[in-house]
């Protein structure tokens, strides 16, 4: 496996390449950009620029040394500024879960896992968990909790085997897929 480091903001096109793939089918990115082509092209992309650029002003993104993963850690409260480049239905159903998610997410101090993804091709190989890893020890020596909305049965399992616990029943947008919160004491 390939080591875990901080991204630089020179890779931003990278990391936003490796989230757009990681996420292109996951369910709640598939309800909130129902176009699999603009998905791919436009929305995603717009979406994790925004992400990325309060990663690296306010937060942490790490990546594996290989761009296999990449990780964006927001501090509570992360962020919420409108995402340019949306259709006003995206943007609306965008909204309707970012209104969930903060409502749900514990009061900081803490960091916020916003968006773990691995390439396609390279996930169920661990490397997910490893990048996990690093910034769990990095939250552990700040003594500060972690927090992070599970989409899928796979990650909900892999969260757990990091200690991470459920916080409150899962959620949903009105006709989405459920989340389900979960957050970690530090060690």
């Amino acid at each position: 496996m390939s080591d875990v480091r901080a991204a630089d903001p020179s890779e931003v096109d990278t990391v936003i390449g490796i989230l757009v793939e990681a996420f292109q089918d996951d369910p709640m990115s598939r309800w909130v950009f129902p176009d699999d082509e603009r998905r791919r092209a436009v929305s995603h992309p717009a979406f994790f620029g925004a992400l990325l650029e309060a990663g690296f002003a306010t937060g942490h993104v790490d990546v594996t040394e290989d761009h296999a993963a990449a990780v964006i850690w927001l501090p509570a409260g992360g962020d919420d500024e409108p995402v340019e480049g949306l259709e006003p239905a995206e943007a609306d159903r965008l909204g309707a879960l970012l209104g969930l998610m903060a409502a749900v997410e514990p009061a900081g101090p803490l960091w916020h896992a916003q968006f773990i993804g691995v390439r396609p091709g390279l996930q169920g190989r661990g490397i997910g968990g490893q990048l996990m890893r690093h910034g769990l020890a990095r939250a552990d020596a700040e003594g500060v909790p972690t927090y992070l909305e599970a989409s899928s049965p796979d990650s909900t399992r892999l969260y757990r085997r990091l200690g991470f616990r459920d916080h409150g029943p899962a959620f949903h947008p009105p006709g989405g897929p459920p989340m389900q919160p979960m957050r970690r004491a530090p060690a």
